[in-house]
């Protein structure tokens, strides 16, 4: 099937994907906010070695999201539109969730009374900061026994490098708007092989940390993929391509970079398939469940301290998916049907 029927929301899931990937974050992230203990492995590190199951379904994450926000914005090529929509998909679930971890949780699991909390000034920096993509850990007196101390969303940083891939596609698509899209290809592409170089040249500032300097690559290709649409197809033939590729180079350098690429097109591949599409969950609730993970495992070790890795990733991940799906009734699903009303209002007047 070519990437253009893919893309088609009746003709994917890419909602149960996103899911699985923000399961994924919380997996990742349990021996290290619970401890270790026997009986646990990481999955994705238990079979490659050179990743983990936060950075490669962080990866993965961008992958998605450059394909379906680069065709968003060549479908409807508004830039107020395109705006308005990226603005109420992440500000109000964001806002809420920062709002609430500092001045709900904060003070109930701080070790400080709750008057010298609030007078304090690290709650409120703590909330201008984060909602301004400055990440900002610490709340006074929260998490400091815990084994990753003080932190308390560490999942946030991410945030700010997804924006930013956002204002670079509407600054690229500013540049080229109804240009051939061979200009889209040229500056995507050398997104993508800078991923392969040993040294950076565009992106040297983010350094060395393949967390980082990945991300990048993954949301080019997304794009890439979205902007060369109807020439791309996806079947279970170019799965196995990818993925013979990915096998030649397992043990090289580039085994991270391949295993992403392979495992992208691999995910793009099942969420097409009719029976994968059988299980559409009715909700997109995976940016909430991504949101609350750490705070929820952080919380969680507080009250319980260190147990079983897997009980305490399994009490995570129901915790998180409950908090996901009230936070996206309550929150984003409003948010984002006010941004759609608003960008008919804003097309209406013009």
């Amino acid at each position: 099937m070519k990437v253009s029927y893919l893309l088609n929301k009746e003709n994917n899931n890419l909602n149960l994907i996103r899911l699985f990937l923000a399961s994924m974050v919380i997996v990742g992230h349990s021996p290290i906010l619970n401890g270790t203990t026997n009986y646990w492995v990481d999955p994705i590190n238990y079979f490659f070695s050179f990743s983990s199951s936060g950075p490669w379904a962080v990866n993965t994450f961008f992958f998605i999201s450059g394909l379906v926000v680069t065709n968003s914005l060549l479908i409807s090529r508004k830039p107020i539109r395109f705006i308005t929509a990226r603005f109420f998909r992440i500000m109000p679930a964001f806002t809420f969730v920062v709002l609430v971890s500092a001045f709900l949780i904060g003070p109930i699991v701080s070790s400080i009374p709750s008057y010298l909390y609030f007078t304090s000034e690290v709650p409120y920096v703590y909330v201008t900061n984060n909602l301004l993509f400055q990440v900002y850990y610490n709340l006074p007196g929260v998490f400091l026994a815990n084994i990753y101390p003080r932190a308390v969303n560490g999942s946030l940083w991410t945030l700010a490098y997804e924006m930013s891939s956002y204002v670079f596609l509407l600054g690229l698509f500013l540049i080229v708007r109804d240009q051939k899209k061979i200009l889209y290809n040229i500056i995507l592409g050398l997104i993508i092989f800078e991923s392969f170089l040993p040294y950076k040249i565009i992106f040297n500032w983010l350094g060395p940390n393949p967390q980082i300097n990945l991300l990048p690559a993954a949301f080019a290709l997304g794009s890439f993929f979205a902007v060369n649409a109807d020439e791309i197809k996806i079947d279970k033939f170019s799965v196995l391509g990818v993925c013979l590729i990915y096998f030649f180079f397992r043990t090289s350098g580039y085994a991270n970079l391949f295993f992403n690429i392979a495992s992208s097109v691999t995910f793009l591949y099942i969420s097409a398939t009719s029976y994968f599409n059988k299980y559409r969950p009715k909700y997109d609730i995976s940016f909430g469940v991504y949101l609350w993970g750490f705070v929820v495992q952080q919380t969680l070790f507080q009250f319980i301290g260190k147990v079983y890795v897997g009980w305490h990733c399994a009490i995570s991940l129901i915790l998180s998916i409950a908090l996901g799906y009230i936070t996206h009734l309550l929150i984003e699903k409003p948010g984002i049907e006010f941004g759609k009303k608003l960008n008919l209002y804003t097309e209406e007047v013009v």
